[in-house]
């Protein structure tokens, strides 16, 4: 204990806040609903209607469409402050979504690509003989069964059914276009990820160096080369393998070839705590945690062995009849899970689990999809927002006190 006189540190002051948001498509909706409503509750407790989420947040995370919450919660305006509110964050889903995760374009771009792929009308010998040529020639770096994929489908005799199927496989299910083009002209292309108003930390999943790279507001400040447009960030965390094309990143002339940050952590929480703990030198008890999810399936259904399991090839795992991806949902499912039950643990074991909030919705198959954006789903995911806010209004309020004393406590300093 000090002596008389002494100056006690307030335990207020010491502690690190953080807010980690998982990714999960347009399901982003949900987390978008939690956090407007987080937003609304701390303006209440300041009455003031200008302060925002980034204002009591030291770190922020986000994977995926976590990491686009993120990058709009952090993104600064001409005056310094938040580019959008939390209440925007939810609109710009409602407004977009549509046209990110579009079918007309999907569609279109099937038909461009098999018009590209057979443009003298070969015949079947020509055809084959490409296909001999590729397999004699091919290295380990060329995908064989692609290129003989894209052969076979140039024959005029392919109907345009099994065409678009074929296409289906062998391209992303959306170009990217839309989001790639939304999210420079709303985040502003020149907009540097040390620039963020708080801290951020957003995973994404380097494919040629196969390990992931983690980008951050402090990394940046160190290094150039990890100090990239957030917009390009953001695009490349979203960049979910089998929906949107990988994206190729420079900065200061060094490459980066990414793919979502979820094959990696779709639930950054435990990513946050480490990227903290490292950088601010504290242990757990130091640490005040908010994870939201944007929702995991709880119904039944969703895959079975079937009657012979033998059937379960590599065509199986990597896609089905409804255009999911069973392989890819499986990983990040799974990996969340894991990441929860290490998370609760760690806090409980300490005697630390008021530090930690896991705010998550139970969803249906139909519901859990990442690219649903008709708008029977859209009004499901807004619904389930609203109701996962109502179901846990005390322990947000509860916790936005928390985040309250911990900002005046630094400022009476």
């Amino acid at each position: 204990m000090g002596g008389i006189g002494s100056k006690q540190s307030d335990p207020h002051e010491e502690v690190i806040t953080v807010l980690s948001i998982d990714g999960g498509g347009v399901r982003g909706i949900i987390a978008s609903k939690v956090l407007s409503y987080l937003e609304s509750i701390l303006q209440g407790l300041e009455n003031d209607k200008e302060v925002r989420i980034a204002d009591y947040f030291d770190f922020i995370a986000g994977t995926s469409t976590g990491g686009l919450i993120t990058a709009m919660l952090t993104a600064p305006d001409h005056m310094k402050r938040p580019l959008f509110t939390a209440k925007e964050i939810t609109s710009f889903y409602i407004e977009n979504s549509k046209n990110i995760f579009s079918k007309e374009s999907t569609d279109a771009s099937h038909h461009n690509q098999a018009a590209k792929t057979k443009p003298q009308n070969p015949s079947t010998l020509e055809v084959a003989q490409n296909i001999v040529r590729n397999i004699s020639t091919s290295s380990s770096s060329t995908n064989i069964l692609d290129n003989i994929l894209r052969e076979i489908i140039r024959v005029d005799i392919i109907p345009q059914p099994v065409r678009k199927m074929a296409m289906s496989i062998l391209q992303p299910k959306y170009d990217g276009c839309y989001l790639h083009e939304t999210v420079k002209e709303r985040l502003a292309e020149e907009l540097v990820i040390s620039e963020t108003i708080t801290n951020v930390i957003i995973p994404t999943f380097d494919i040629k160096r196969f390990r992931p790279i983690i980008f951050s507001t402090l990394k940046a400040k160190r290094d150039e080369s990890m100090d990239p447009p957030l917009s390009d960030v953001c695009i490349a965390t979203s960049a979910a393998p089998c929906y949107f094309p990988p994206h190729l990143l420079t900065a200061s002339a060094k490459e980066f070839h990414l793919v979502d940050g979820g094959v990696a952590a779709n639930n950054p929480s435990l990513l946050a705590v480490c990227e903290v703990i490292k950088e601010k030198k504290v242990d757990y008890s130091k640490i005040l945690l908010l994870s939201l999810g944007t929702g995991e399936q709880k119904g039944k259904d969703k895959l079975e062995v079937g009657e012979d399991p033998s059937k379960w090839g590599i065509l199986n795992w990597l896609w089905q009849n409804d255009n999911s991806n069973p392989l890819l949902d499986i990983l990040m499912s799974s990996a969340d899970e894991m990441i929860e039950m290490y998370m609760s643990s760690i806090f409980q074991s300490r005697g630390l689990s008021e530090n930690y909030l896991r705010i998550q919705a139970d969803l249906s198959y139909v519901e859990a999809a990442l690219d649903d954006s008709s708008d029977e789903n859209l009004k499901r995911l807004l619904k389930i927002g609203e109701d996962l806010v109502e179901k846990n209004e005390d322990i947000l309020t509860y916790f936005a006190e928390r985040l309250v004393d911990i900002r005046k406590a630094r400022s009476s300093k």
